[in-house]
């Protein structure tokens, strides 16, 4: 019960352990069964190919690095001529080509909005999160910025053709 708790960010997933390894603590994950989605076409399907396994960064626990280790299943897509096989994937948990989950991913983005380069990197060594400055520019950068709305009028107070003149 407690593991639910503490790893209810990985509610998506089930937990499979909980491995103190001292400096680090191991969370060993897989996918639920079920249907999954292609992603080239949509169709749905349950036929497993074979599995993945997926290493991932999770937020800190008791000032010590999580690691998430996440056993996801190869399935096979039943459209013909679409690909053949493709990785489950598991929404607001994991996103594709990721090395963190996606809510350590959020106070990443919140320090190095804040701080960004070395300062940044300095902070989340402090928590163990350990990420390169050049890594914290790609994040930054990655933000997308406030859409500003854009006035429907412009009004110009002094306006002179030549300088000097009013």
């Amino acid at each position: 019960m407690p593991a639910v708790v503490v790893f209810s960010g990985l509610a998506p997933l089930v937990v499979e352990g909980v491995v103190d390894e001292g400096g680090r603590i191991l969370v060993r994950a897989r996918t639920p069964g079920g249907l999954a989605a292609c992603p080239a076409c949509g169709a749905e399907s349950a036929r497993v190919h074979g599995y993945h396994q997926r290493i991932v960064a999770d937020v800190p626990l008791d000032g010590r690095a999580v690691t998430l280790q996440v056993r996801a299943r190869r399935l096979l897509c039943p459209t013909p001529h679409c690909r053949t096989t493709f990785r489950e994937q598991v929404p607001g948990v994991l996103e594709r080509y990721q090395r963190r989950t996606s809510r350590l991913n959020v106070q990443v983005r919140s320090v190095v909005r804040e701080l960004a380069g070395r300062a940044g990197i300095r902070l989340l060594a402090a928590l163990p999160v350990r990420l390169s400055r050049h890594t914290a520019i790609r994040i930054l950068l990655r933000i997308p910025l406030p859409q500003r709305t854009i006035p429907k009028a412009l009004g110009v107070d002094d306006f002179a053709l030549r300088r000097g003149q009013h």
